[in-house]
């Protein structure tokens, strides 16, 4: 699955002004940081994609420390202030209701399918991300199968 999203996902974030590396990315706006974390289930099988947006600068946690521009993660941002894109109908996985390619054993071209769909889904992230105000809540956006 990794190296079929690096195959396409990662390109199209790259277009949207993305930047990271492995799971986690950022873009930086003059006066926003948008944040974007590919998560897998632990035990395989499934990921999903979890965005936020938040004023640009130092993050003081609520624990009281101070995470730098560049180290922050969407783990970081309240979880009423992030939106997570997941599959939604019966191709959603079992565990995160995420993506779900545990039943493709060694069929790449099933991989790149599944990793082509979630690019063409940025678009919505993108959207969202872009009319986000500080005072929406956790909102999840559905991909199809």
């Amino acid at each position: 699955m990794r190296r079929a999203l690096k195959r396409s996902f990662i390109p199209k974030l790259d277009q949207l002004g993305f930047a990271g590396r492995a799971n986690s990315f950022q873009r930086i706006l003059p006066n926003a940081q948008d944040l974007l974390s590919l998560q897998y289930w632990k035990y395989g099988g499934e990921f999903i994609l979890e965005f936020a947006r938040r004023e640009r600068g130092a993050l003081v946690t609520s624990w009281g420390k101070t995470v730098s521009e560049e180290e922050i993660d969407v783990a970081y941002i309240d979880p009423r202030h992030r939106a997570r894109l997941e599959q939604v109908g019966p191709s959603a996985g079992a565990h995160l209701q995420g993506f779900d390619f545990s039943p493709f054993g060694t069929d790449f071209s099933k991989y790149e399918a599944l990793a082509n769909q979630v690019a063409g889904l940025l678009a919505d992230v993108d959207a969202w991300l872009r009319e986000y105000r500080p005072s929406q809540h956790v909102r999840t956006l559905g991909g199809k199968a």
